[in-house]
């Protein structure tokens, strides 16, 4: 009877090491097919980006050979389009605005030993755009003259660099929408001529920023388009006849 447990015993133990072994090889043989012919995407496959320049974005994904990637769209860049097999970073970044008026949507290939992959890019489609890229005023002031499009309608702000806020005056009546944001004439155009520029009594020309923004949550902004703005220095008469 002894005899005959311990060689059951051992029979059962011989059992088991083989169940170890054949687990062992099935999670090893697991593994190789992860790593053979193909592409994996850590990262979430889908991304929206703002409607202007320099958007990036990036996807986390392992591949298992020599890799390449190819945006077909002009206004998404692929900042690397190759690379040795391995885990990667796949970059690509917004190349130009979106004007259209419609958000619009790219397909982003990954391909290594022969396995393709995508990732799907979407440009939101707000937009703004002053009608000039430069507004100058001479010394004495005068209103602003400046329009522009957009399709933005009651979340577009308007903001201007810090200094030039004290120089700058609202026409509008004090019941009006705050002075912050962007009168409208119509759905699509607008303009910035309740906006009257203080005189500049200083030897020193007046420079800075206006912006068209979006609201992105969390008292943070997107500028849609910029204008550069440039008032003349004061000149005293006394300087004048000298320079007749």
């Amino acid at each position: 009877m002894a005899v005959q447990n311990i060689v059951r015993t051992f029979a059962g133990m011989k059992q088991l090491r083989l169940l170890i072994v054949a687990s062992v090889l099935m999670l090893l043989v697991g593994c190789l097919q992860d790593k053979v012919g193909g592409v994996r995407i850590y990262s979430d496959p889908s991304v929206e980006l703002y409607s202007i320049p320099n958007q990036v974005s990036m996807f986390l994904f392992h591949a298992s050979g020599p890799w390449t990637a190819t945006s077909p769209e002009p206004w998404l860049q692929v900042m690397k389009e190759s690379g040795p097999g391995g885990t990667d970073t796949l970059k690509v970044v917004t190349t130009q605005k979106n004007l259209t008026g419609q958000e619009r949507k790219v397909l982003v290939t990954l391909v290594a030993d022969g396995e393709l992959r995508t990732v799907e890019v979407t440009q939101r489609d707000e937009y703004a755009e002053f009608d000039q890229e430069e507004f100058s005023v001479p010394a004495e002031g005068g209103m602003m003259e400046v329009t522009f499009k957009t399709n933005a309608a009651d979340s577009l702000q308007l903001y201007v660099t810090g200094s030039l806020a004290q120089y700058l005056e609202d026409t509008r009546k004090k019941d009006s929408t705050k002075n912050t944001r962007a009168d409208e004439r119509k759905a699509y155009e607008g303009n910035l001529k309740w906006l009257r520029v203080l005189p500049n009594t200083d030897t020193v020309a007046r420079k800075g920023f206006f912006y068209l923004a979006i609201g992105v949550g969390n008292n943070r902004h997107v500028s849609l388009d910029t204008l550069n703005f440039y008032q003349e220095a004061f000149v005293p008469d006394s300087l004048l006849s000298e320079n007749p």
